[in-house]
């Protein structure tokens, strides 16, 4: 027994001379620069942010309304206590919501790719409204009447271009 304590005590004392040798050789941390202060090393870098466009926030908002009315709607469908005619006038109303939508799409996808990119779009009950952002010329809105009409499948008389 006596032969396996020393060996037990042996390999302590090497292992703690072992990390005292390990530690003296390493020497101590370098100390930081001192000219640096502290404050302005530990500032994360963040990458700036545009504030959203007056129409980013409005089809933010519309998308977020659009969906609580979405929820109600699809609630009353889906309810077992509603009348039959209250639930197929929210279906048509479901109905009319994604039209809307789509058509709204559509127009405000075609007007950003020829640079509008701060036009808005409202459809209601088979008409849309186009809400620029700037003046236009008689041929810029002749061609974005085109443009409005090709991408939303509505007639001219049914699409009117306006200030906001």
């Amino acid at each position: 027994m006596k032969i396996k304590e020393h060996l037990w005590n042996g390999l302590m004392l090497f292992t703690v001379a072992a990390a005292l040798i390990f530690t003296l050789t390493k020497g101590a941390p370098e100390q930081e620069n001192p000219a640096l202060p502290l404050a302005v090393a530990s500032l994360p870098t963040s990458i700036p942010t545009a504030a959203p466009t007056p129409a980013e926030t409005y089809r933010r908002e519309r998308t977020q309304t659009r969906q609580r009315d979405r929820d109600a709607l699809l609630a009353l469908v889906q309810s077992e206590s509603v009348s039959p005619e209250t639930r197929a006038l929210a279906e048509n109303q479901l109905l009319e919501t994604a039209k809307n939508d789509e058509i709204e799409l559509a127009a405000e996808a075609a007007l950003i790719a020829r640079g509008y990119a701060d036009s808005l779009c409202a459809a209601r009950q088979g008409a849309i409204t186009v809400f620029l952002d700037k003046e236009i010329s008689a041929g810029d809105a002749a061609l974005l009447l085109d443009i409005v009409r090709e991408a939303s499948g509505l007639s001219i008389e049914n699409i009117r271009l306006t200030g906001y």
